[in-house]
């Protein structure tokens, strides 16, 4: 493993970072690629079909991050673990990451099913709210392979062990590919007639289930006391809590916006699905380098070192934000090419093609806010995040792409720009708050 406390410098710490977040990207781009993916081979079965799917993305990300981020809570114990040199402790934490994981999908998964069966009575078109509810009830199997793939991947990065992580993305893609078109479309040399967008939530499901496998057994048997220990989980939760709290604000503010698409028909919440599964592509790389720059914070605070610690974030939130400026780019110059990638109706290309150009917008700033969350994450500096999110979306942007929407009938439009908003006061915020805080040496959680 790498001797933190010689890695010294600027071009040091860039480097550090890229070796640390490529091979969390590919697994970030995992899940996203495989939505993408699935979203492409969906797009014969039409507009409602592929809304559905869209919407039901949301849904399941909207109620799953309440398990996510208590389970994230575990970062910066396994980093300034590490940090420390204590690693019997890290993998004590894994152990106790482990139960969180199997504890907090239970609830979450009852809700995700309470939700589907609500969905026909709540004004929706008749023909999304089945496709969407077909698609939860598939993917709803997966979250307890989630989980834990997100605890094991926190103690893997820490550990600097990122071959598992590697590993299971690849598979994970690779068998998702031939699956996925099988079970949503059909096959005549198999006899299979095809589930549809039911299809495509089981075939992720079982991507989950390989991905998470291949990181268990690339793990081993970690040390330290396996059996469940309520009193790190406590310690882990009042870290977890906020981020719960900070992603079900973030991911609820997304979840409104695309609810009041759909009240625009199918087509616009088509268009407005495949822009969002283009901004999560993008989006996923910065969640990785966010990631990677929890590890590095994280290990700096462990082994208190102050200029380490600043190093570590800022360089990961300039390298956020140089990665974003040129995504920016891509979506401003082809926004028409990328949404014809994921659809075929013109309407909803139509739809999709306006949205992407404001998805070009608001990238710099979702980039860095997602960045600099993760470095505030490493120093177990996780409240501030929640109220910046809370403020930020619901003080600023919710009320603007109201206005916007209805006000001067932007439509869709107006609802994204909102978006954009809110998470440009969210990155500001959140740069501000680790400047502040990085001045001096940061406590270990």
């Amino acid at each position: 493993m790498t001797d933190d406390s010689a890695r010294t410098g600027l071009g040091a710490e860039l480097k550090a970072l890229l070796v640390l977040c490529a091979p969390l990207a590919l697994m970030e781009l995992s899940h996203s690629g495989i939505a993408a993916l699935n979203t492409a081979f969906a797009a014969p079965l039409g507009a409602v079909e592929q809304s559905g799917m869209g919407l039901g993305n949301v849904i399941l990300f909207s109620v799953t991050v309440l398990g996510l981020g208590l389970v994230l809570g575990f970062d910066a114990l396994f980093s300034q673990a590490f940090g420390a040199g204590e690693e019997d402790a890290a993998g004590h934490f894994a152990w106790q990451a482990a139960w969180t994981s199997l504890i907090a999908s239970l609830p979450v998964m009852g809700v995700l099913v309470g939700i589907a069966q609500l969905l026909p009575h709540i004004g929706l078109d008749p023909g999304t709210a089945d496709a969407t509810a077909r698609y939860v009830l598939a993917r709803t199997p997966a979250t307890i392979p989630f989980l834990i793939s997100i605890a094991a991947r926190g103690y893997l990065q820490a550990r600097g062990d990122l071959r598992p992580i590697l590993i299971g993305s690849v598979v994970s893609v690779v068998l998702n590919v031939p699956i996925a078109r099988v079970l949503i479309l059909g096959s005549e040399m198999l006899g299979f007639e095809g589930m549809g967008v039911a299809g495509a939530g089981w075939a992720s499901t079982l991507a989950a289930v390989v991905m998470t496998l291949v990181m268990l057994i690339g793990i081993g048997r970690p040390p330290g006391e396996h059996r469940l220990q309520w009193s790190t989980i406590r310690r882990a939760t009042r870290l977890g809590l906020p981020l719960s709290g900070q992603l079900f604000a973030e991911v609820g503010m997304f979840s409104l916006v695309t609810f009041l698409v759909g009240y625009f028909g199918p087509e616009a919440l088509t268009g407005h699905h495949i822009a969002l599964t283009l901004s999560s592509l993008t989006f996923q790389v910065t969640l990785a380098i966010g990631a990677a720059a929890s590890v590095r914070v994280g290990r700096a605070v462990g082994r208190s070192d102050v200029p380490g610690t600043r190093r570590a974030g800022f360089a990961a939130i300039g390298m956020g934000l140089a990665f974003m400026g040129v995504s920016s780019g891509v979506f401003w110059a082809f926004p028409a090419p990328l949404a014809e990638l994921l659809a075929d109706e013109a309407g909803a290309i139509v739809a999709a093609v306006s949205l992407i150009q404001v998805a070009a917008a608001f990238q710099l700033a979702d980039g860095v806010q997602a960045v600099a969350a993760g470095v505030l994450r490493g120093a177990g500096d996780t409240t501030p995040v929640f109220i910046a999110n809370v403020i930020g979306h619901y003080g600023l942007g919710l009320p603007i792409g109201l206005a916007l929407t209805y006000g001067l009938g932007m439509g869709p439009v107006g609802l994204w720009w909102g978006l954009s908003a809110g998470l440009a006061v969210v990155a500001c915020a959140l740069v501000w708050r680790f400047h502040r805080l990085s001045r001096k040496a940061i406590a270990r959680s």
